[in-house]
């Protein structure tokens, strides 16, 4: 299947996750103009490619699944990019410091993403806090930020907001902040199941319902 995201055509298929109104969000946000960036948990590629098409100075893509990997690197060719792509958990075999650290692995509850079926069956998701791959991304980020580098952590009200801020705290103690949130409205199959989703993870506003997306950043001083 083709898909268009920001103007930019990528391939992918059924068993991939696919570009989102998260990812569009992170492209419109995240400043990566003339930076060298590493996008942590590319997928197959939407936002590694964005960057580098539009003024990255260089950028880096890894994921833990292979699939991704293998379709990123055919979307950076096809969109004739130069893009270096690699299989890595997390910071695994991640050797370089960056100024940009951009992260966008699941944070939704494992419930959630069962109710939805926003992720394939093998691709990795986040556990019953939907926070637990954030967090590891957060604790290891400071070994690959230069000094002034900035960490961009993708978040939802299905996360459990409450261990993000206190591993953004822990590793940046004052130096992270929220700096972009908005409201999306439920999907179908959310407000299908909308009472067995816990009320604190969403908005209700007259009959309409919406959860959170959460950009947050965090600034390495040292």
């Amino acid at each position: 299947m083709k898909i268009d995201f920001l103007g930019i055509e990528l391939i992918a298929d059924e068993d991939v996750f696919r570009p989102t109104l998260i990812s569009q969000y992170c492209a419109e946000n995240v400043p990566f103009a003339d930076k060298d960036v590493l996008d942590l948990g590319c997928g197959i590629g939407p936002l590694a490619i964005y960057f580098k098409k539009n003024g990255a100075n260089s950028v880096q893509g890894c994921d833990v699944y292979k699939k991704h990997i293998e379709f990123a690197k055919k979307n950076a060719k096809k969109n004739n990019v130069e893009v270096n792509i690699f299989l890595s958990n997390l910071y695994e075999n991640v050797e370089n410091d960056f100024d940009i650290i951009c992260c966008d692995v699941s944070g939704v509850q494992s419930s959630i993403s069962e109710i939805t079926g926003w992720f394939p069956s093998n691709v990795p998701k986040a556990d019953s806090s939907g926070a637990n791959l954030i967090l590891k991304a957060i604790s290891g980020s400071k070994k690959h930020l230069r000094r002034n580098g900035e960490l961009y952590v993708c978040a939802t009200s299905f996360s459990d907001l409450h261990l993000i801020e206190r591993e953004l705290s822990k590793n940046f103690e004052n130096q992270w902040k929220t700096f972009f949130k908005t409201k999306i409205p439920f999907s179908k199959r959310l407000l299908k199941n909308v009472k067995s989703i816990e009320k604190k993870t969403y908005i209700k506003e007259n009959d309409n319902y919406f959860w959170e997306f959460i950009l947050f950043k965090a600034k390495n001083t040292i």
